[in-house]
């Protein structure tokens, strides 16, 4: 293991799952936050961020649990405001008025919180699947620049640009959009079950054993999105042709 801290036998980088919901708070999960810790400690990634639907509980009856199994387990919450889902670190809970992203990134400000926005265009390329986003007009999948126009990504600070329930083309365009607005690059299972925790990955240049030391990287875009086999070291930035870590 090239770096302290690292679940990985090989490379000097820092895994995290920063989007997955436990059936402890996100009602549509049958997964319990045990199960998460036990299969972090299986599939090898260093740290899970437990992140349910508009709640924050506090981690710390498991801690200990995920401290045996050698397992970082953070937490945040993935707000639902109206204009999607957004992913919240630093909060201690939910606030009255943060289904407003505008609110949402006041409170964030205040306790030098993070905010991503998650699967960003979910069921929005495919005219097909407009009746799962309100029959919204669906997004031009060629026309990049009018999509990095949407109110959510002047008011994050990442993009959820892989996202492990997410189509291909979908994740494709929100990594388009990320790189085009110069916003930081991140990856999360959305796991609701216990096979799909740690599918894809947050890589981070350094270990975040915390909440803080998580944000701080982010924020600073030391991090990336990335899937492969994780306890073979086998691991690939997305979107980056033949970039094995």
């Amino acid at each position: 293991m090239a770096l302290s801290g690292s679940g990985h036998r090989n490379g000097p980088y820092f895994t995290i799952d920063l989007h997955l919901h436990t059936s402890r708070g996100s009602s549509d999960s049958n997964v319990s936050p045990q199960q998460v810790i036990t299969r972090a400690r299986e599939i090898g990634i260093s740290a899970v961020c437990i992140t349910e639907h508009d709640h924050m509980w506090d981690v710390q009856e498991v801690q200990d649990f995920a401290a045996q199994a050698g397992v970082v387990l953070l937490r945040g919450m993935e707000v639902t405001t109206e204009v999607g889902h957004v992913g919240a670190f630093g909060l201690d809970r939910y606030v009255g008025g943060i289904y407003r992203l505008k609110e949402l990134r006041r409170v964030a400000d205040d306790c030098g919180g993070l905010l991503i926005a998650n699967h960003p265009f979910r069921y929005r390329l495919d005219p097909k699947l407009t009746f799962f986003n309100n029959h919204e007009e669906p997004f031009d999948p060629n026309d990049v620049s009018k999509a990095a126009e949407q109110m959510v990504f002047s008011l994050v600070d990442a993009v959820e640009v892989l996202n492990g329930c997410c189509s291909e083309e979908e994740n494709r365009f929100a990594l388009e959009v990320a790189r085009k607005l110069g916003l930081a690059e991140v990856a999360g299972s959305d796991s609701h079950s216990v096979d799909s925790v740690g599918c894809v990955c947050t890589v981070l240049e350094a270990p975040a054993l915390s909440e803080r030391a998580l944000i701080d990287a982010i924020k600073a875009a030391r991090c990336g999105a990335g899937r492969g086999l994780l306890h073979d070291g086998n691991i690939t930035l997305f979107g980056v042709p033949n970039q094995a870590l």
